[in-house]
């Protein structure tokens, strides 16, 4: 374990600033593809699985009691609307919303989330209201995009890893080459190819850690800014208004870069058998 860290400590110190500035690339390639990965999770509206209307993250169905007169429900819109946590509500029947029922129905739109909680609350009192619908509620939910975005950001992902392996082996390849001394020496001393090789792996598992890192701390702080200000992210992604959703991603994101970051690892360790290492004049 000593020889490793050795190792691994002489392979750092032949980075000069020119192969510095590629591994960093390399970093932002790794990155690029974890957030493409996050995006087909994150990215798109909510949508109730179902027959239920759609519902987003900080809004309301109230549905009303098909026995309300309409002064009734204009008095219940009225009273609705004056609470201080309602941002919009608009009546509805509900045949506008592909429903098979009597009645109408408000569509609430909250200040903000945790304004819908308390409006809820508040609402699911009233006499005349027969059942409310809201994200926390649903258990359907799911983040809808469409087809031909998939297929792009599927595209792009492909192109973006190709590119990663293609930089990292020319990378990896320049790192060696001021590394070579070191190896024909280990090579003379009858090291092994297991012990030489981990080291390189290593460096590659280190640079999908930082992209891995830096994908959690840019998800939870996109998700910190979309909890503060759901409606400026509802539409586009709602994905990061639920808590679960984020952690799995960023979870499950690590876990990509961290391979990923392995698989350059082993990539640049291939090189060492190279004939240009096999010189030991």
């Amino acid at each position: 374990m000593n020889r490793f860290f050795f190792l691994f400590g002489n392979l750092l110190g032949a980075v000069n600033s020119r192969i510095g500035i590629r591994l960093l690339a390399i970093v932002a390639l790794i990155f690029a593809a974890l957030c493409i990965f996050a995006s087909f999770f994150l990215v798109g509206t909510t949508e109730v699985q179902g027959n239920g209307p759609a519902i987003t993250p900080g809004e309301l169905i109230v549905y009303l009691s098909p026995r309300l007169s309409s002064d009734e429900v204009e008095s219940l819109y009225l009273q609705i609307r004056e609470m201080p946590e309602t941002r919009n509500i608009n009546y509805h029947f509900a045949e506008e919303m592909g429903l098979d029922r009597a009645g109408g129905l408000f569509v609430i739109e909250a200040q903000n989330s945790a304004a819908a909680a308390s409006l809820e609350t508040a609402v699911s009192t009233i006499v005349g209201i027969t059942g409310i619908d809201s994200a926390t509620q649903v258990h359907g939910a799911s983040v809808s995009m469409s087809t031909v975005i998939r297929l792009v950001l599927l595209g792009v992902l492909v192109v973006t890893i190709a590119a990663t392996l293609i930089v990292a082996r020319r990378v990896f390849s320049l790192l060696l080459d001021s590394f070579a001394s070191e190896i024909r020496l280990l090579r003379v001393a009858g090291t092994p190819e297991q012990v030489i090789q981990p080291p390189i792996i290593a460096l590659g598992v280190l640079c999908g850690i930082i992209a891995s890192m830096l994908l959690i701390v840019v998800v939870y702080l996109l998700h910190f800014l979309a909890i503060s200000h759901p409606q400026a992210t509802i539409r586009a992604a709602s994905g990061l208004l639920m808590p679960g959703r984020v952690l799995m991603v960023s979870l499950v994101g690590a876990l990509i870069g961290v391979v990923l970051g392995g698989l350059i690892g082993l990539l640049g360790a291939s090189l060492t058998g190279s004939p240009r290492f096999q010189n030991y004049s």
